[in-house]
C-alpha cells in the first residue's frame, strides 16, 4: 500500500460522510485519479469540487493540486522498473508460460471490449486519407512504432517512422501539417518527449491516433482518436500483445481497402529483395 493510501486508511474513521466518499473513490481508483482534473474527479464521485478541496485540506494539503502531485509522484515511483520488479508476482517456473499467455489473452479481450466499429472504422479511414503518416513511440514503445511502420509501409507509400537518431526529432516533423496523421504510442511511464512532439504536431493540424493505456483521461487529451489498450504484464514490463493485435487489424483493413496499391508496393519490395537478399536455401 502506498504512503498516501496509508494516510487515507488511518484517517478514514474520522472523516465526514462526504469525505469518506472521496477517500473511498480515490483508494479504489488511485491510478486514474493521478491524471484527472478536479472537475472530472468531483463529477465521478458525485460531490462538489469544494468537497474534494476540503478533503485534500483535511488530509494535510493546501488544496487539490498538491495532493494530486503527491499521488502522481507515488505513481511514478511505483512505475519505476526496479520497484515494479520488486513488486512483481513470484511465479513458479512451470507456471510462467501459462500465466504469460493467459495474461496476454486477457489484455487482448479487454482491449477488444473497449473498441467499437465506429472508432476502428474512423481509425482506418484517417490513416488511409493521411497525406503523410508519421509513427512515433519512445523506448520500449519504439518496438511498437517500428512494427506498425513495417506493416503499414508495405501498403501505403507515405509512411514515416520517427526515429530521433541523434535527437533530430524537430527535423523529422518540421514539415508535418494539416492533412497529415501521426500514430503515437504513449504508455506508462508516459514519455514526455512523445507528449511534447504530438502536442506540437497537433497544433500544426496533424491528426493524432493515440494508443495508450485505459482510464487515463488526462493522457487522452493528447490525441484525436484514442485507442485504449490493456498492457499490464505479469512481471515488471508492460506487454504489448493487445496493441500489436490492433495493428494487425489495421493492417488487414488497410489491405482490404487498398488491395491494388498493396500489390504494387509488395511487388516492388519483392523485386528489390530478389536481388541477392536471400540465400536461396
Amino acid at each position: 500500500m502506498s504512503n498516501f493510501l496509508n494516510k487515507i486508511s488511518q484517517a478514514f474513521s474520522e472523516l465526514t460522510p462526504s469525505h469518506r466518499a472521496v477517500a473511498s473513490y480515490i483508494s479504489e481508483n488511485i491510478d486514474s485519479v493521478a491524471f484527472k482534473t478536479l472537475e472530472e474527479l468531483a463529477e465521478d464521485i458525485g460531490v462538489s469540487t469544494t468537497t474534494v478541496i476540503r478533503f485534500a485540506k483535511t488530509m494535510g494539503y493546501d488544496g487539490f493540486s498538491p495532493m494530486q502531485k503527491e499521488i502522481q509522484s507515488e505513481m511514478r515511483n511505483k512505475a519505476a522498473l526496479p520497484e515494479r520488479l520488486n513488486q512483481s508476482e513470484s511465479i513458479p517456473d512451470n507456471e510462467i508460460l501459462k500465466r504469460t499467455m493467459a495474461n496476454d489473452i486477457k489484455n487482448i479481450e479487454l482491449t477488444f471490449s473497449a473498441l467499437d466499429d465506429e472508432k476502428t472504422n474512423e481509425t482506418v479511414e484517417t490513416i488511409e486519407s493521411g497525406k503523410k503518416i508519421y509513427v512515433l513511440g519512445m523506448r520500449s514503445a519504439f518496438s511498437l512504432a517500428h512494427y506498425t511502420y513495417s506493416r503499414i509501409a508495405q501498403i501505403l507509400a507515405n509512411v514515416h517512422l520517427i526515429q530521433g537518431t541523434g535527437m533530430f526529432y524537430p527535423e523529422e516533423i518540421a514539415d508535418a501539417g494539416k492533412g497529415d496523421v501521426c500514430i503515437a504510442y504513449l504508455f506508462p511511464r508516459y514519455s514526455k518527449t512523445t507528449a511534447n512532439l504530438i502536442s506540437y504536431m497537433r497544433k500544426q493540424g496533424v491528426k493524432i491516433i493515440l494508443f495508450t493505456s485505459m482510464n487515463h483521461s488526462a493522457v487522452n487529451s493528447y490525441g484525436d482518436i484514442i485507442i485504449p489498450c490493456a498492457v499490464r504484464g505479469i512481471s515488471y514490463k508492460n506487454t504489448y500483445a493487445a496493441p500489436i493485435s490492433v495493428v494487425n487489424y489495421l493492417t488487414a483493413a488497410l489491405v482490404s481497402k487498398n488491395m491494388e496499391t498493396a500489390k504494387k508496393n509488395l511487388a516492388k519490395a519483392e523485386d528489390i529483395l530478389s536481388q541477392g537478399y536471400y540465400l536461396g536455401l
